[in-house]
């Protein structure tokens, strides 16, 4: 149920336009604020899940960390895309030439729009050890991607009314994973690195319409499809170079997959590399993640390659001032870059929020809470 709903919600959204790939991952609240930095920052709870490097980095020296829940959204948005569609099935009939005119604007206006949205639960709960962690996670995610084909615009030699197909494939992506991790002194630094084997369960929904008819009320009763799940791993590193300054790195999906629709979409799981590093004088952090591979798109959005800087001011321990911006660095992006601010309290347990925003209607928020013991 949970997995239709987010396809569902994702299609809605989608189902218009061009819609760009997304990042590398919102993992929680803290991240998102300081513009998605996750390599070499974080409590345990979040390197279960981004980054098993960080594992053995337990900052505040906790035996167990619990994330839940941690529940995020996102919306991207360059173009003024719904009222331009309705705009366009309002107008019918006996099209005047302005009618013709103002369709074909239309369209000419979607094919350079996009949307994105996701919902983006997540849970984890670590353990962390003397000499060894361990912990299991659980996340939902929420790919979409759609676009127009087939557009037709008329002229002296084909006097039909403008027309185009919208097509968009939603992919909910569902995991659990078992986060491992250790740490060693190498020469008088210390070396963290983890794994986490992951199963991953992918489902799909496919959505095609002429867009003068197109009625997303039928999103809702649309077949899932089920297209199976796969395991493979994560692999992290860590190094802490100085008291004050981490480096980090991931390498995601280690054992590739590719999964093929009925209607043909191939949806590729490839080996994706992340690095980063951080400075932490106690009372601020300031970190830098950058990925070293492209996300390709899985079907009509642009690829996707992550610049995020972001920093944390810390008051007592109990409560911190985030900051964050990230950018789209791929070949060809269109995406706007994004600002992002947040808040986290220790109220006996964490509550963190953070909100993200960007041009063209573009913002996003995530709200968690934790325990640590």
């Amino acid at each position: 149920m949970i997995k239709r709903s987010l396809l569902t919600a994702g299609l809605i959204a989608a189902s218009l336009s061009n819609v760009h790939a997304l990042p590398y991952g919102f993992y929680d609240a803290r991240s998102v604020a300081m513009g998605n930095v996750s390599m070499a920052t974080g409590g345990i709870t979040t390197a279960a899940l981004s980054n098993p490097g960080m594992l053995s980095v337990n900052e505040n020296k906790d035996n167990f960390a619990l994330l839940l829940p941690a529940l995020g959204a996102q919306v991207i948005d360059d173009g003024n895309i719904v009222d331009l569609v309705d705009e366009f099935q309002a107008i019918d009939g006996n099209l005047t030439p302005e009618d013709i005119l103002r369709q074909v604007a239309i369209l000419e206006e979607l094919e350079g729009a996009s949307i994105i949205a996701a919902v983006i639960p997540n849970f984890a709960l670590v353990y962390s050890g003397k000499d060894f962690t361990w912990g299991i996670t659980a996340r939902s995610n929420v790919v979409v991607s759609g676009g127009l084909t087939d557009i037709i615009i008329p002229d002296f030699n084909n006097l039909v009314p403008p027309d185009a197909t919208i097509k968009a494939l939603g992919v909910a992506i569902t995991e659990i994973g078992v986060p491992l991790g250790t740490a060693f002194s190498v020469e008088g630094m210390q070396l963290s690195v983890g794994i986490t084997p992951r199963l991953v369960q992918v489902d799909a929904i496919e959505y095609t319409s002429p867009i003068s008819t197109a009625d997303f009320d039928d999103v809702q009763d649309l077949d899932e499809e089920d297209l199976g799940n796969f395991t493979t791993f994560d692999a992290g590193v860590t190094l802490n170079v100085l008291d004050t300054f981490r480096i980090g790195m991931v390498a995601k999906n280690l054992i590739e997959e590719t999964k093929i629709t009925s209607l043909g979409n191939k949806i590729e799981f490839d080996t994706h590399l992340r690095v980063g590093a951080a400075f932490d004088a106690g009372f601020m952090t300031i970190a830098a993640d950058m990925d070293l591979t492209e996300r390709e798109p899985i079907a009509f959005e642009n690829p996707s390659k992550s610049l995020a800087v972001g920093a944390e001011f810390d008051a007592f321990s109990i409560m911190q001032l985030r900051l964050g911006y990230q950018s789209n660095l791929a070949s060809g992006a269109t995406d706007p870059d994004l600002l992002s601010v947040g808040l986290g309290f220790w109220l006996g347990f964490n509550l963190d929020v953070a909100l993200v925003a960007g041009e063209d209607s573009s913002f996003g928020a995530f709200f968690q809470t934790g325990f640590h013991f």
